[in-house]
């Protein structure tokens, strides 16, 4: 059976889901045995690629133990890098070297930490262009309209009005950001998840605009991951038996290459 892509719209950033610590239900889950969660995005840009390795909750309410120790180092099958833990941010890791990632090469990400060793490969895909900025009023305020995108992908969204100071008073804070995705043969459950928020700014915002290519496995990833965090609230702190990682011994997460196009767009 044929699906056309369908679009989640998402208020945060899903992915950092894995890595970060959003407000949640004071109701508490107890995990049976926690376990390693590993979040690594290489890209095309050239710069120190980041991994960040942490323990899953034991709680819903409970703050992602980020893991020190760790050894980890990444390779094309030619040339390789170390990663290096950050002493002022525990649980990540910077490459050594900076590189950019390119298309047509396999990379294999190896962890080791506290006798556990896992692995995960990527590979890179296709990334459409751009399409226009589209941009509608929203009441007194304005909106950012997604479009469907023609290949499969992941949109960030980050919004700066720090030039309007009575608006970050009033919003709380002078950014915000929120992610879109294109995911082909979605589960036919996402299309009822509740709509969250949209983020409503003024004049003189700037939009900075980031699409990350998704292949079918990574696709495959964020979609169960996004099932599970919609309806279940989870930060990796519940079982998630239903959500695939891409290691290959028991750490969840994922370890994908993108391909990444951004652009800036100064609303006035």
């Amino acid at each position: 059976m044929s699906h056309k892509y369908r679009i989640i719209r998402m208020a945060i950033l899903a992915f950092l889901l894995l890595t970060r610590c959003e407000e949640q239900s004071d109701i508490a889950f107890q995990l049976s045995q926690r376990f390693m969660v590993a979040d690594c995005i290489i890209t095309n840009e050239f710069k120190n690629h980041e991994l960040k390795l942490y323990w899953s909750n034991q709680t819903m309410n409970g703050k992602p133990e980020g893991i020190e120790g760790a050894v980890s180092f990444l390779t094309d099958g030619i040339h390789s890098v170390f990663f290096k833990e950050d002493s002022m941010c525990k649980g990540l890791y910077k490459s050594e070297l900076p590189f950019r990632a390119s298309a047509g090469l396999t990379y294999r990400l190896v962890v080791s930490v506290n006798g556990i060793s896992d692995t995960a490969y990527a590979e890179m895909t296709g990334i459409a262009p751009f399409k226009p900025v589209e941009i509608v009023p929203d009441d007194s305020l304005f909106r950012f309209v997604y479009k469907e995108d023609d290949l499969p992908s992941m949109t960030e969204m980050y919004y700066d009005w720090s030039k309007n100071p009575d608006f970050c008073q009033s919003y709380g804070s002078c950014h915000a950001a929120e992610t879109f995705y294109t995911l082909n043969n979605i589960d036919i459950g996402a299309e009822f998840a509740p709509e969250k928020q949209k983020i409503r700014f003024p004049r003189k915002t700037i939009l900075l605009r980031k699409k990350f290519s998704l292949t079918e496995e990574h696709q495959r990833f964020l979609r169960s991951l996004l099932l599970e965090t919609e309806w279940r609230g989870g930060i990796f702190d519940v079982e998630q038996g239903s959500v695939p990682s891409g290691f290959q011994h028991g750490v969840k997460g994922f370890f994908a290459a993108c391909m990444v196009l951004s652009d800036t767009t100064f609303f006035e």
